[in-house]
């Protein structure tokens, strides 16, 4: 029986795929941001540094207007639905994102995850309202995924064959590969389709839990509403 659901959080749960471009849109900080980001895509500068220099862009701006233009980031249809079902079979739920925790945290809240583990930005606490300072800590680089899933299923007590794994590119692969099931969403190329047992061509979980009854009934045994089928 399924016991734990790992779930990257950006293009997976959340509409936009890279939370320091959706922020830099927003912020206007995206033209200064490009003057970096080859050097952090070609491994010129490590994770950390890429994400120190991200966030150096937004230094003052307050975190209520961070946490408004994450607020205004969709979820995809169906993900409210699909957490609510496994959290109703007693699966735990975790995020795991090389994103920002402060969104993990915004969705944990909204729908019930129980382990969160993402990117965190600094706020100071003077003052009246709480600004970004600039300092940062990486906690989940984009290929390190794989390593935080073992510590998770050793933490719960659950084995791979007792996992699915859901996300869109390819720093979710190595989550697929430590669960039983893993679950493409809207995936970013074709390497990460071929490396999941369930692709969802379109950026909606709606049929998630559907398909996994589907293909491992032992695993979910019921449809996506969470009843019998």
């Amino acid at each position: 029986m399924l016991r734990l659901a790992v779930f990257d959080l950006d293009g997976t749960l959340k509409q936009a795929r890279d939370p320091y471009v959706y922020l830099h849109r927003r912020l206007g900080t995206l033209e200064a941001a490009e003057a970096f980001t080859e050097q952090g895509l070609s491994g010129a500068i490590d994770y950390e540094e890429w994400l120190r220099l991200d966030v150096g862009l937004w230094i003052g701006t307050p975190k209520v207007v961070v946490e408004g233009h994450l607020r205004e980031n969709p979820y995809l249809p169906g993900a409210r639905e699909t957490v609510a079902a496994l959290r109703r079979r007693g699966v735990h739920v975790a995020i795991v994102s090389s994103g920002l925790l402060l969104q993990a945290e915004m969705v944990a809240a909204d729908l019930g995850a129980d382990l969160i583990v993402a990117n965190k930005i600094f706020f100071s606490r003077n003052g009246a309202e709480p600004v970004v300072t600039g300092d940062v800590q990486a906690n989940v680089p984009f290929d390190g995924k794989g390593q935080i899933m073992e510590r998770l299923q050793a933490q719960l007590g659950v084995a791979p064959a007792e996992c699915i794994a859901v996300g869109d590119s390819t720093g979710d692969i190595d989550l697929f590969r430590r669960a039983a099931v893993g679950i493409a969403v809207n995936p970013s190329s074709p390497r990460v389709a071929a490396a999941a047992h369930i692709v969802l061509p379109e950026a909606d979980l709606t049929s998630l839990l559907d398909q996994l009854h589907a293909i491992a009934p032992r695993l979910w045994p019921w449809s996506g509403s969470g009843e019998a089928p």
